[in-house]
C-alpha cells in the first residue's frame, strides 16, 4: 500500500509530516496506539486517513463542543460527508436523524459523555466498529478522576463494540500521563509513538508585575508590540469580560470573551466569528481553544499562572500553528497563585464534607429510598453537581450504588478511609503539578528549557535567545507592523445569540435556531 498515494489522492497532501506516516501504518495494522505529537502537528489526519480505509465505523471521543464542531466543519468542508457528531446541542429528532445515517463507513464524533447512554451503545454495537478513538487523551487523566468520569468508563465502551484497535491522541503526557492513559483505556500491548514537546517559532516571555494594575499596564504596552490574531487567557469568567471592555477602551482590536457560563450558541459564535477573522482578540477560560483549527494564531497571553504546565504547553501551543515567529506570554502576580489553588479545592470534598454525604447516602439506604437523579443528589448533599458525579463514580467501584439502589451496609469507616485517601492523593497531585509550573515561571533559567524537562526531553543545542529568562525581547520577535485589517464586521453583541449562528452550525443537516 503506497501511503503518500493515498496522501496525495484523497487528501490532497504532498507529503506526511513528522509521525503521521508511522502512527497511521500502526493504526492500519490494528494495533493500539498511543500517539504524543506536539500542538499543531496534524492529529485529525493520523485517524482521518485509516478511517478511509479500514473496515469498520470509526468513532472519536472529543471532550468539547467547540472542538468537536470545529473538527467536524473542517473534515466535511474537504469533502467527506460521512462525518456525523451527536451532541447536546440536537434535538431528539435530529439525534434520531443521525443514529439513522451511521454505517460501517461513517466517522462519528461524540463525547463520552454521550456514550453512557445504553441505547446509543448498543446501536453503535449493531454496526461494525474498526477504530475507536480518544482525541486529546490527556483529558482521561487530567479530568477523568474528577468532574468527568465517564471517561474512566471508556475501557468498558471499548469491550461493548467489541474490542476495536485504539488510538489516543494528545499534545502532552508526562510519563506518568501516560501510563495512566494506558492502564485508564487498558490498551493491549500499546504501540507508543511520542514527539518532542518543542515548538522552536514559539517564544516565551514572563513578566511579574507588583499590583492587578501593573499587570493592565505591561499587557497594554504587549498589545503595542504583539500581533494578532491573539487569545488572552484569564482565570475566572468576569475576569474574561473585564478584559475584553478594558481592550476594547484601549482600541486595541476588536474582541470577545468566552467562557463556560455562555450559552453553547453564544459560545460557537464567538468561535466562528475568531476563526473567521472577525476578531482580533479573544478573551477566554481554559474553556476555548482546545483543537481549534487556525493556524496564524501569533500570540497567546495568560494574565495568570497557568495550573500546570501541561495546560500552559496546551494553551500556548495554540500560536503558530503556520510555524510563523509566535509569542506566548505569562503576566503575573504573587496573589496570582490563591486562584488556581481554591479551584483545586473547591473539586474535592473536605473530610467532615465526605462523612455527612456518606452518612446521608447511608440513611436513604436505611430508609429504601431510590436514588435521586444527579440533579436532585447534589441538592441534598449542597455539593456541586460534578463533585457528586465523581463520589458516584467511586461509589458505583464500590458496590455501593448500583442502579437506583443504595447499599447502606457497605458504607463503613474503611469507606471513608479509603475516598478519603482517594482524593487527598489526587489533590495533592494537582497541587504539586501547580508548584512545578510555579517553579518553572519564578526560576532564572530558560523557560523551554524548564518545559522540555517537565517532560523528559532535553533542550537541543543550538537554540538561543528562545525566551525573556535568556534575554530576548518581545520586539525582537516581531516586526512592529500594527495595521489594523479594515472593513471587518463588528463583533455580534454578546447578549444573546443571534439567527445568523444558524448558518454556521455545522452538523449532519442545518439547523434552524428560532
Amino acid at each position: 500500500m503506497n501511503l503518500e498515494q493515498i496522501l496525495q489522492e484523497k487528501f490532497g497532501h504532498t507529503e506526511f509530516r513528522t509521525g503521521q506516516k508511522e502512527i497511521i501504518q500502526s493504526v492500519l495494522e490494528k494495533r493500539n496506539v498511543l500517539a504524543v505529537l506536539p500542538t499543531g502537528a496534524g492529529k485529525t489526519l493520523c485517524y482521518h486517513f485509516p478511517s478511509r480505509l479500514i473496515d469498520g465505523m470509526t468513532i472519536v471521543v472529543s471532550p468539547l463542543l467547540s472542538l468537536m464542531e470545529d473538527q467536524v466543519h473542517q473534515l466535511r468542508a474537504k469533502g467527506d460527508k460521512n462525518v456525523l457528531q451527536l451532541n447536546g446541542m440536537l434535538t431528539f429528532e435530529e439525534r434520531k436523524h443521525v443514529l439513522n445515517e451511521i454505517n460501517a463507513d461513517t466517522m462519528l464524533f461524540l463525547s463520552p459523555e454521550m456514550l453512557a447512554n445504553r441505547k446509543l451503545l448498543q446501536r453503535l454495537a449493531s454496526i461494525k466498529n474498526g477504530l475507536f478513538v480518544v482525541d486529546e487523551a490527556h483529558c482521561i487523566s487530567q479530568w477523568g478522576h474528577e468532574f468527568r468520569t465517564d471517561y474512566l468508563r471508556l475501557k468498558e465502551v471499548i469491550k461493548f463494540l467489541g474490542n476495536p484497535s485504539c488510538l489516543a491522541l494528545t499534545a502532552t503526557a508526562t510519563n506518568k500521563v501516560e501510563k495512566d492513559i494506558i492502564g485508564q483505556l487498558e490498551m493491549d500491548d500499546p504501540v507508543i509513538h511520542r514527539y518532542s514537546v518543542n515548538r522552536e517559532h514559539i517564544k516565551f516571555f514572563v513578566h511579574k508585575a507588583e499590583t492587578k494594575q501593573l499587570k493592565l499596564e505591561y499587557l497594554k504596552n504587549c498589545l503595542k508590540t504583539l500581533e494578532k490574531p491573539a487569545i488572552i487567557y484569564a482565570p475566572t469568567r468576569s475576569d474574561t469580560i473585564s478584559l475584553s471592555r478594558y481592550i476594547e477602551s484601549l482600541n486595541a482590536g476588536l474582541t470577545a470573551y468566552y467562557h463556560g457560563g455562555m450559552s453553547k450558541e453564544d459560545r460557537l459564535l464567538v468561535q466562528h466569528q475568531f476563526l473567521n477573522n472577525e476578531l482580533d482578540i479573544i478573551c477566554a477560560t481554559s474553556a476555548f481553544g482546545m483543537g481549534i483549527n487556525k493556524p496564524d494564531i501569533r500570540t497567546v497571553i495568560h494574565m495568570h499562572l497557568p495550573p500546570s504546565a501541561e495546560q500552559f504547553v496546551q494553551e500556548a501551543g495554540r500560536a503558530g500553528r503556520d510555524e510563523a515567529e509566535s509569542a506566548a506570554v505569562i503576566i503575573y502576580t504573587d496573589e496570582d497563585k490563591y486562584i488556581p489553588l481554591s479551584f483545586i479545592d473547591l473539586e474535592f470534598p473536605e473530610e467532615q464534607e465526605l462523612k455527612v454525604w456518606l452518612r446521608t447516602l447511608k440513611q436513604l439506604g436505611q430508609n429504601n429510598v431510590s436514588l435521586p437523579g444527579d440533579g436532585e443528589m447534589s441538592k441534598i448533599l449542597q455539593a456541586e453537581e460534578p463533585q457528586w458525579k465523581m463520589l458516584k463514580f467511586y461509589l458505583e467501584k464500590e458496590n455501593i450504588i448500583s442502579g437506583p439502589v443504595i447499599n447502606e451496609r457497605g458504607i463503613s469507616e474503611q469507606l471513608f478511609n479509603k475516598l478519603n485517601r482517594q482524593f487527598s492523593y489526587r489533590k495533592l497531585e494537582k497541587e504539586r503539578k501547580f508548584e512545578d509550573m510555579e517553579s518553572l515561571v519564578q526560576g532564572k533559567t530558560c523557560i523551554r528549557a524548564g518545559i522540555l524537562r517537565y517532560f523528559d526531553e532535553e533542550k537541543e543545542a543550538g537554540i538561543e535567545k528562545c525566551c525573556s529568562a535568556c534575554g530576548l525581547s518581545i520586539n525582537d520577535v516581531f516586526s512592529g507592523n500594527k495595521n489594523m485589517q479594515e472593513n471587518r464586521r463588528l463583533p455580534i453583541e454578546q447578549n444573546g445569540w443571534k439567527e445568523e449562528l444558524a448558518q454556521m452550525l455545522i452538523g449532519p443537516k442545518r439547523r434552524t435556531i428560532r
